[in-house]
Formats: C-alpha cells, sequence, structure tokens
C-alpha cells in the first residue's frame, strides 16, 4: 500500500488485492471460485505503478504542505487530519501530530459514530489509531486513545495492532517475529465486551 500506516483496514498482511481499472480496490469474498467471472484480470506493472505516487514522497515537504493546507482551511476533516497526523508521527513529529489529531476528533461524537457504524466510525477509529501513535513514551494515552480506536472500528486485524499497542512485550522481539495468539484473542474479547458496555451506558 501507499501509505502502510494509515492502511489499516484491510487486517491481515500479506493479503491478496484486487483493483478494477479505476484504482478501486475491490473487496472480494471467495475470490478464487470468483474470478473466472470477473474476466481477464493481469498484475499491477511497473506502468501501473508509475500512475500512482511515489511512497517516499508521501514525507515530502510539498505533500506536508499541502495536507498542513487543507487542515488549517478545514482542522475536522478526519481524513486530511489521519494523512498528516501519520506523516508527522513517522518524522517524529509527535507533538504536531497529536495537535492535529485532537483538534481534529473533538469535532466529532465518538459514542454516536460507533453506535451508528459505517464509514465514518471506521475513519474516526483510524484518527484515533493515528492519536495513540502520536502519544509515543506515553504508555496510558496511546493504550486509552488505541482502545477508543478498536470501540469506533472492532475488526479482528485492527484488533491485533491495537493488542500489540496495549501490551508490546506480547508480540515484539519474539523468536521468528511470532505473537502471543492467545494474549491477543483474550485481548480481543475484553475489548469486545468492554466496547459493548460503552455502547451500552
Amino acid at each position: 500500500m501507499v501509505d502502510p500506516d494509515y492502511a489499516t483496514r484491510f487486517g491481515a498482511v500479506p493479503k491478496t488485492f484486487f483493483v478494477d481499472e479505476h484504482g478501486v480496490v475491490l473487496d472480494i469474498r471467495n475470490w478464487r471460485q470468483r474470478l473466472p467471472e470477473l474476466g481477464k484480470t493481469r498484475p499491477v506493472t511497473t506502468e501501473i505503478r508509475a500512475q500512482w505516487s511515489d511512497p517516499d514522497a508521501r514525507l515530502g515537504a510539498v505533500e506536508l504542505a499541502r495536507l498542513a493546507d487543507a487542515n488549517s482551511r478545514d482542522q475536522s476533516d478526519l481524513d486530511v487530519a489521519t494523512q498528516l497526523g501519520a506523516r508527522y508521527s513517522a518524522l517524529g513529529l509527535y507533538q504536531e501530530a497529536r495537535v492535529v489529531l485532537q483538534r481534529a476528533v473533538k469535532h466529532h461524537d465518538t459514542k454516536a459514530i460507533a453506535q451508528a457504524g459505517g464509514a465514518e466510525s471506521w475513519q474516526l477509529g483510524q484518527a484515533y489509531f493515528q492519536l495513540s501513535r502520536a502519544f509515543e513514551g506515553d504508555r496510558e494515552g496511546q493504550v486509552r486513545h488505541a482502545t477508543t480506536s478498536f470501540y469506533l472500528n472492532p475488526t479482528i486485524g485492527f484488533g491485533k495492532q491495537i493488542a500489540r499497542i496495549i501490551s508490546p512485550e506480547k508480540f515484539d522481539g519474539r523468536p521468528k517475529g511470532d505473537f502471543d495468539n492467545r494474549f491477543r484473542e483474550a485481548t480481543l474479547r475484553r475489548l469486545k465486551q468492554e466496547r459493548k458496555e460503552w455502547l451500552a451506558n
């Protein structure tokens, strides 16, 4: 993905993606059985890749200036704030990322959006996830915002990332990059129960 920090909605990686001629990522379940009905497919080529921006350009001054300008015009725009916050964090500018993201999320009713679900809930969940990253060095802040992001986007792939933030020692530095599945599953069950109670109260 062009922006690995922002592309969390797809869950586990590696993953097979199908993209139509307009660049839209298709969600195709049981794709091995359905592929013949979709017609002729082709792999992503250098020519196709050239249509998209260089991943390294996302941290360049021009891209940062473009996003900062868009953010100054509409501080409540979650998509812009999330992209800008992710880039600031990638550059180690955590304070700047916190300011942008905290300003954006305060414009939105977190619980009402979580109850409604849908695209806005996913988008606000992404903003909170980036906010948790922006709290580098502050475990309490990281866990608080990561938990809120799961309440908004309670998917398994997302939950694995949240579990890693809550307790990195259970995942990082393990042999062959292995992670603690039992801890992850227990964390997911706990988060789902806490989310249910949070939505009810």
